[in-house]
């Protein structure tokens, strides 16, 4: 679902690539079909839970500000 004020495209960018940093697992937030879906293009603004994002974004915003994050 698209976010008034954002482009899907840059949000699903930025996730992806949170998602791509070492030491981070897809399978920790997405099934296998999903993780499927997103190597077929699929946006992870799609398959991605409310919550999960909010933890991705957060944990970079903690490692940012040099603060504890758990991922």
């Amino acid at each position: 679902m698209p976010v008034g004020g954002y482009d899907p495209e840059d949000l699903d960018e930025k996730l992806s690539d949170l998602l791509d940093e070492t030491g981070r697992d897809p399978s920790n937030w997405l099934t296998a079909e999903e993780i499927a879906a997103w190597e077929n293009g699929e946006s992870l603004v799609d398959l991605l839970s409310e919550e999960d994002i909010r933890e991705l974004l957060q944990a970079e915003r903690d490692r940012s500000s040099g603060g504890d994050a758990a991922s």
